[in-house]
């Protein structure tokens, strides 16, 4: 069958046609789409995201995909995810004036069916009734009437308003893929909470994981030998992602010498995220790497992209990668990483499941490169760090966007963060401390991110020390449970500011992360309350951080906070 696969995926996309590059004016070098050498003069980049115009008409914006990006032939029944939103950027407009008042009388008559490739239905949901402004409603299906396949099915909906002739389609993919029989692992990311899963060979048990590593260069640790693995995995990180450089930074992994690793890396259950060296001229050199590394059970997912952003590459690159990937192995999700803040988003983003956004902003002039010496500002230079303050903030702010751009542009994209763990080079002027990398890994999960690979490793004593004591934590059954099985929540915080909180509230008890993101110590009375009517009963456990906060009045306090104080605790709900 992967013979079939192989020779059809070659033939369907070697041939692919991709645009040219683009933005610089002749003998002009750019990042970000930038000028950025003094020798040369400033021009507009273009490529922002484009928000719509808001519209005094209602939009009706109706999402209807499965939970799971895959299903496999053992899963006994799946479920759809469904979004009745109102707004007024984006949707289809409704021909009704709506409030909030009213939204609870208005009902949304559902069809949902599932078609082949030609059309024929196979299976249907009808006449499921939700109100609007619903948002991740979950209806349940059985598989009972699909055949497990290797490529997806269409999922259709047909939607009527209560008391109008009006009606809404969306479609989007369902894949039900047999299970593996050739030893390989599968994994899957849960739309619902963002969080990735996977299962190994014959097991039909789905584990969830929260990735957490470093970008390690092959030429700085790796090839040394395969006590290499060990001695990281034992620091506690459950991903390894190797960076072809030195003798792999321009050829594909040798398979004599990597397999070693590969069937250590199974042993110690490493996960691999496993970079595809994509070049945007040579599909074929990719199609051999996976025709090699498909089948091996510490596969997680794949890694397309570094950077194409910040390098300009051909706006549709990213998307042949990853069409070219789905096609060769449904079975794994696809990463890449963008560096630019707003720069061609759409087009990059939409050639990856997963997007690491690197934002590293410590020790840097962000106004002015000390590279180029020239400034840096939207349409000029190169600073390291993209339209960046040179605060912890910058981090969260490409988040919080990269989300924003997701919800206008209604598709399901996972934000994982690379916080920096490097220094004493190019912009940097020094390492972080440790106290300003568990701030910035943590600043990245506040807001989102479900998943941390670190630039990079071996770093310096005190960030490794810290990153290890942190592992157990971040990767831990508990702190795991909620980060991939409950919403993500904000508070509210007196008493200072720069404080970022985020909470997590599953069964009675919640996760509540606290950072100062303040060099200085707070002093004097710090108060978080939780939203939506909730209290605090007691604090069951501390993660991570001081076991300084008290319950008082159904809230969190503490007499004062450190300079880059963090706090992972546990509480009871009232």
């Amino acid at each position: 069958m992967w013979t079939k696969i192989l020779s059809a995926a070659a033939a369907g996309f070697a041939s692919l046609p991709l645009a040219l590059a683009f933005n610089n004016p002749p003998s002009v070098d750019i990042w970000c789409g930038k000028a950025y050498r003094a020798s040369n003069a400033s021009f507009n980049p273009g490529g922002w995201f484009e928000e719509p115009s808001y519209s005094s008409t209602p939009f009706l914006n109706l999402k209807v995909r499965p939970r799971m990006s895959i299903y496999l032939d053992t899963d006994t029944a799946g479920s759809l995810l469904v979004d009745t939103s109102i707004s007024h950027l984006v949707g289809d407009p409704l021909p009704i004036q709506t409030s909030s008042s009213s939204n609870s009388s208005q009902q949304l008559h559902l069809n949902i069916h599932i078609l082949t490739g030609d059309g024929a239905p196979v299976a249907s949901v009808t006449n499921h009734t939700l109100p609007l402004s619903t948002a991740n409603a979950e209806i349940p299906f059985p598989f009972d009437s699909l055949t497990p396949r290797l490529t997806p099915y269409t999922l259709t909906t047909i939607a009527s308003l209560s008391n109008t002739t009006t009606t809404f389609t969306t479609s989007s993919e369902l894949y039900y893929l047999p299970h593996r029989t050739d030893g390989g692992s599968a994994t899957r990311i849960d739309h619902r909470y963002g969080s990735l899963s996977y299962l190994r060979g014959s097991s039909t048990t789905w584990t969830p994981i929260f990735p957490y590593t470093y970008y390690v260069q092959w030429s700085l640790y790796w090839d040394t030998n395969t006590t290499t693995l060990p001695t990281f995995s034992s620091a506690g990180y459950n991903v390894i992602h190797i960076v072809p450089t030195g003798t792999l930074s321009d050829t594909p992994f040798p398979w004599s010498q990597f397999t070693p690793y590969l069937t250590l890396a199974d042993s110690l259950n490493l996960h691999l995220q496993y970079d595809v060296l994509w070049d945007p001229s040579n599909l074929t050199a990719m199609i051999d790497q996976v025709s090699h590394i498909h089948t091996h059970p510490s596969l997680l997912l794949y890694y397309t992209g570094d950077e194409p952003d910040g390098k300009s590459d051909p706006l549709n690159s990213t998307k042949v990668a990853y069409d070219t990937l789905r096609r060769l192995d449904p079975y794994h999700p696809t990463s890449l990483a963008l560096n630019c803040k707003n720069f061609y988003y759409e087009e990059y983003a939409s050639g990856a499941d997963i997007i690491l956004s690197d934002v590293y902003p410590v020790a840097t002039n962000t106004s002015w490169s000390t590279v180029y010496d020239t400034p840096c500002n939207a349409t000029y230079g190169c600073c390291g760090c993209d339209d960046c303050e040179g605060k912890f903030e910058d981090i969260s702010t490409r988040i919080d966007q990269f989300h924003s751009f997701d919800d206008l542009l209604g598709w399901e994209k996972v934000h994982w963060g690379a916080p920096q763990a490097f220094g004493n080079e190019t912009f940097w002027t020094r390492y972080p401390t440790a106290e300003e990398e568990v701030v910035m890994i943590m600043l990245s999960v506040n807001h989102g991110a479900m998943g941390i690979v670190m630039w990079d490793y071996p770093s310096s004593e005190e960030i490794e020390a810290v990153t290890r004591e942190l592992a157990p934590v971040v990767t831990g059954e508990e702190m795991v449970r909620f980060l991939v099985g409950a919403d993500r929540e904000s508070a509210d915080v007196r008493g200072a500011e720069r404080v970022d909180v985020a909470v997590w509230v599953s069964g009675g008890r919640a996760l509540i992360s606290v950072l100062n993101l303040n060099y200085e110590g707070v002093e004097g009375g710090v108060v978080v309350g939780l939203t939506g009517g909730l209290g605090v009963k007691s604090v069951e456990s501390v993660l991570w951080g001081s076991a300084g906060w008290v319950v008082q009045d159904g809230e969190l306090v503490s007499d004062g906070l450190d300079g880059l104080e963090v706090s992972i605790l546990v509480v009871e709900l009232e």
